[in-house]
């Protein structure tokens, strides 16, 4: 399955520490998996996350989700009080680290859709015809980082998504290459079908690139 579009690189991103990001994370791999053997336990669990991360919503930026984390203790606290949640047996800390991630990509979704709109209209007043929604990462330090590239066609949202990544059967780099339909207002990706939908995957860049000019010039044409 070609993987979705990260956050762009020009979102604040670096506003929240690396090692908080693992921790966020880490937090949501340790507790997700308690399905598996206390499916009650992890639905009060979830209730728990969902709760805390709907009471962060307010919060944007990823500044200002590391400025409440200082004191999520007490967010977390005021949240099971106001709701009366069942939280016996619950990690408090453990659901209030997956809150956090959980609410911090979404910020990042937001942030990016947001930087991705500004693009389209900046590259509709220009008058061009592509523009380029989201670039992550290099080619030069690909598959190490990985490098994603997502491109639209103003006129219709036909949209164009490379990427670069560790191919987890040989760990050598897989290229991909997708064809897709956006909304040509957003850059939002669309679960329709377009005629030129086609996803491949390459062991060399050689033919990624082929593919890529390929569909690029078959979509040049209305």
């Amino acid at each position: 399955m070609i993987p979705a579009m990260p956050p762009d690189p020009a979102s604040p991103q670096g506003e929240v520490p690396d090692e908080v990001v693992r921790r966020w994370r880490a937090a949501e791999e340790q507790l997700y998996p308690v399905v598996m053997t206390r499916p009650d336990l992890y639905e009060r669990s979830i209730q728990l996350v969902r709760a805390v991360a709907d009471e962060l919503r307010p919060l944007t930026t990823p500044a200002a989700l590391l400025a409440a984390y200082a004191g999520a203790a007490e967010l977390v606290a005021v949240v099971i009080q106001r709701q009366d949640l069942a939280v016996e047996g619950l990690d408090f800390g453990l659901a209030t680290d997956a809150a956090f991630s959980l609410r911090y990509r979404e910020v990042l979704g937001e942030v990016a859709r947001e930087q991705a709109m500004e693009r389209v209209r900046a590259a509709r007043e220009r008058g061009d015809e592509w523009v380029l929604l989201h670039e992550s990462g290099t080619l030069a330090h690909a598959p190490a980082v990985p490098y994603r590239r997502l491109e639209m066609r103003l006129r219709d949202g036909a949209g164009l998504h490379m990427f670069v990544q560790q191919d987890p059967a040989t760990a050598g780099p897989l290229y991909g290459v997708e064809a897709v339909q956006l909304d040509p207002h957003t850059g939002d990706w669309l679960t329709d079908a377009a005629p030129w939908a086609r996803s491949e995957t390459f062991g060399q860049p050689e033919p990624w690139r082929r593919l890529a000019e390929e569909l690029r010039g078959r979509r040049q044409n209305p």
